[in-house]
């Protein structure tokens, strides 16, 4: 069962220190062309200390790089100039 957008930032409402919800919320705001939420979503966060390196490589691939869904191929040797 696929949660709604909605349901998810209800639920970040409820919990704003959970990052599985907020990364969720990030891709989809990256999938959707919208990089100003996405980036809104890190700084809204209330987490005061250095977050976890896993999660700062995640939150800056998602930010600077194009977004690809999760079900689409990636070919590793691609070097990205088409």
């Amino acid at each position: 069962m696929r949660i709604s957008l909605q349901e998810s930032y209800l639920a970040l409402e409820n919990a704003p220190e959970d990052w599985s919800i907020r990364l969720r919320l990030m891709e989809a705001a990256m999938a959707a062309g919208d990089l100003d939420e996405a980036k809104r979503l890190v700084r809204t966060s209330p987490d005061d200390g250095p977050l976890p390196r896993e999660l700062q490589r995640r939150i800056h691939t998602l930010l600077t790089r194009p977004y690809i869904p999760a079900d689409e191929e990636v070919d590793p040797s691609a070097d990205g100039s088409d």
